[in-house]
């Protein structure tokens, strides 16, 4: 749950840093280069070395069609760009149905939310898809969500199973039946598991 202030102390204590996924909504950066397309594979970096050109935007996209580079002048409303004015490390994982998807790590709280603050102040729809005490940090792996051992077994199963694709992929009989219980008594297990998670993410945006 991200709290309203987290102070150096918090941070030593195993609250930060913290390891985020952020999506960005590709169609609201303008000369983004990766405007339009769906990728698992992103290479991507800043050149700001030559102070009298303009600041470009260099990545590599690796596809079933083979890979190809690309060079865009930026923006200051560009994501990379606005991450790059805050303490925090920030890689592009891939490009989902027009939204970049950020592996981000800040030190604490408080330094997320001006991340957040600041791209949607550029513009950009931004939500929050995961958050963690960051496991490189040697601090404890934690979603902020506290769940039983059934919660995480059921959840577990039903995310492998592909219950959550679209279209399903998996019923809740097919799960039951991996469980060895009833498909009403996993039907409670998930819906206890999205009632905390809805409720964690409610919290994280100050919607509680």
């Amino acid at each position: 749950m991200i709290q309203h202030a987290t102070d150096a102390s918090e941070t030593a204590r195993g609250v930060g840093p913290l390891d985020v996924q952020l999506a960005v909504d590709v169609e609201s950066t303008s000369g983004c280069p990766l405007r339009g397309r769906d990728t698992d594979g992103v290479r991507q970096s800043m050149n700001r070395s030559a102070a009298e050109e303009p600041e470009t935007c260099q990545v590599v996209v690796e596809d079933g069609g083979g890979t190809d580079y690309e060079r865009t002048d930026i923006g200051d409303t560009c994501p990379c760009s606005v991450m790059e004015g805050h303490d925090c490390v920030a890689e592009i994982e891939a490009v989902r149905d027009g939204r970049l998807l950020y592996s981000v790590v800040v030190p604490d709280r408080e330094e997320l939310r001006a991340v957040v603050a600041d791209l949607r102040e550029d513009g950009a729809s931004v939500s929050l898809e995961r958050i963690r005490t960051d496991p490189a940090a040697g601090g404890p792996r934690a979603d902020g969500v506290a769940l039983t051992a059934k919660q995480r077994e059921v959840l577990s199963l039903a995310i492998e199973a592909g219950y959550y694709e679209q279209p399903r992929e998996a019923s809740l009989s097919d799960l039951a039946d991996e469980l060895d219980v009833t498909p009403s008594a996993v039907s409670q297990r998930l819906n206890a598991v999205e009632r905390k998670l809805v409720c964690e993410r409610a919290r994280d945006f100050d919607l509680q």
